[in-house]
């Protein structure tokens, strides 16, 4: 299901499939002792080790200055390691991994760029899509290389929301460093101050080709479906681009409370139905060009999207496996998560700290290490076993940041998930197609408000009868009872079996 995109056009699903036979084959090599490891146990080993590491890194000030260093002295190991140890326990390595962990979190967390204080005007990039927030419009502004957060009123508001990600303006006010309550999730986005925004251009620049393009796409995407009612508008542009910001209070509360809240943040279901729908054009292609389209439509999808944390594990996790494909290697989706998670963090250290980072890589994980081994021991069509899967992954991440989990979601999601996937499929050409044709936006736009509704209904009922407190705990006491006998009855049936041979 899910997070694994499709086999990558034209190579076989088999090959990156979670828990297939013979995926898992590759991932059994020997140790210098005569043990054989798994090469995913390895590599999620070494992630977890380097994302605490870069936690840590947070803590110890002066390691960030010799990050450069480090990153070169780790390229080297990785590289020398993978050439002459290739899948062997080496404790050096996972020493390397921890320093570059550890020097990541450190320069990230005491970098030497500040925030302006003060009078301060010049071009601004606007680095997030506008979203109203009261009757103001919050908006985060790049000026002189250091990112802003702005809450504009009046005529400059009115201005800033008509500009979208990727677009500059000429801004003027006073700013000063985050400070408040919000001051910490402001530094794990990069936002290192606040605007108090006093004068914003009428005119401004619309970037470069690519974002031109991208932010063209989107708006031709809401103008394709204009005649569908807002509400409903709101969710169709979260389930095929995850743009939720007009959503209503109340619809992302029904989707929190139900578990569905996922469907409107960008993921590898959605890279995945992407790649299915181009599918039949890039087998065309021979395997060279065919890679390169591939990641070419990752990375515009990614530009699409915004690379929200999410986005960006789902793309290099679908790169990666057009990689493997191209140079015809087998590496399951373990493996692959795993060094995803260690690239992005080198990248971007500040993923450490990023709850939707966390949540991404927790459903995937849950989807790769267990939704194959409760398929089995349930059975149907595995839809109940990947969402089982998925809330275990996101379950220890939920509990500590949000203290509930909803187990409705083990419903909803089954509910609305082949429907929703149905929307991000088609969704996206069917809106762009009734952009260009007027006479047919009423017709696009009436044909996917069906099973758009049909999501949102999911998740309004489901958040309505969802329990609370002790009766949501009990329930969940319930189906790990459950799901503890079923594996205890399929053990005693393959033991059985056994002795029977």
């Amino acid at each position: 299901v899910a997070e694994t995109p499709p086999g990558i056009i034209g190579h076989p699903l088999r090959d990156v499939a979670v828990g297939d036979d013979m995926a898992q084959s590759y991932d059994e090599a020997p140790t210098e002792a005569g043990h054989r490891v798994s090469p995913s146990v390895l590599a999620t080993m070494s992630a977890l080790m380097m994302w605490a590491a870069t936690l840590v890194g947070e803590h110890v000030p002066r390691v960030g200055d010799v990050r450069r260093p480090l990153l070169l002295i780790g390229f080297i190991a990785v590289v020398s390691w993978y050439r002459t140890h290739r899948w062997r326990l080496k404790p050096w390595l996972f020493l390397v991994l921890v320093a570059v962990g550890a020097a990541g979190g450190s320069g990230a967390w005491n970098g030497t760029n500040r925030a302006i204080e003060g009078a301060c005007s010049g071009e601004a990039l606007v680095r997030t899509d506008p979203t109203w927030v009261g009757r103001g419009v919050g908006v985060v502004l790049e000026l002189h290389s250091i990112r802003y957060r702005v809450i504009a009123h009046g005529i400059a508001g009115s201005r800033l929301a008509q500009r979208l990600a990727g677009e500059t303006v000429l801004v003027r006010g006073q700013c000063g460093p985050t400070v408040g309550t919000y001051a910490r999730y402001d530094r794990i986005t990069h936002v290192l101050g606040r605007m108090n925004v006093e004068y914003v251009s009428e005119e401004s620049s619309e970037g470069n080709g690519i974002i031109r393009a991208a932010n063209r796409m989107r708006r031709a995407l809401v103008d394709g479906v204009v005649s569908m009612q807002p509400e409903l508008r709101a969710l169709f542009t979260g389930l095929v681009i995850g743009d939720d910001r007009d959503q209503s209070r109340e619809m992302i509360a029904e989707f929190r409370d139900s578990g569905l809240s996922h469907l409107c943040a960008v993921s590898g279901q959605n890279v995945a139905y992407l790649l299915a729908v181009l599918a039949p054009l890039l087998r065309r292609l021979r395997p060279g060009p065919r890679f390169i389209a591939t990641i070419g439509i990752i990375a515009w999808f990614v530009i699409l999207t915004r690379g929200e944390p999410s986005v960006l594990r789902a793309a290099l996790m679908a790169g990666l496996v057009a990689m493997n494909a191209a140079t015809r290697h087998s590496m399951n989706a373990r493996t692959i998560l795993a060094c995803t998670v260690m690239i992005l963090l080198v990248i971007d250290p500040m993923l450490a700290w990023s709850v939707g980072f966390a949540l991404s890589v927790g459903a995937t994980a849950g989807l790769a290490w267990c939704s194959a081994r409760l398929q089995r021991i349930i059975g149907g069509r595995g839809i109940f076993a990947s969402t089982l899967s998925a809330q275990i992954g996101t379950m220890p991440v939920s509990l500590l940041v949000f203290g509930y989990v909803p187990v409705v979601s083990l419903i909803a999601n089954p509910l609305a998930l082949t429907v929703a996937g149905a929307v991000m499929m088609v969704g996206l050409p069917c809106a762009l197609f009734a952009s260009m044709f007027d006479f047919v936006e009423p017709i696009v736009s009436a044909a996917l408000t069906i099973p758009v509704r049909w999501v949102a209904t999911v998740a309004n009922v489901a958040s309505a009868v969802s329990p609370k407190g002790l009766i949501n705990f009990g329930l969940w006491v319930f189906v790990a009872w459950w799901v503890w006998r079923r594996l205890s009855r399929t053990d005693a049936n393959h033991d059985c079996g056994k002795v029977e041979g």
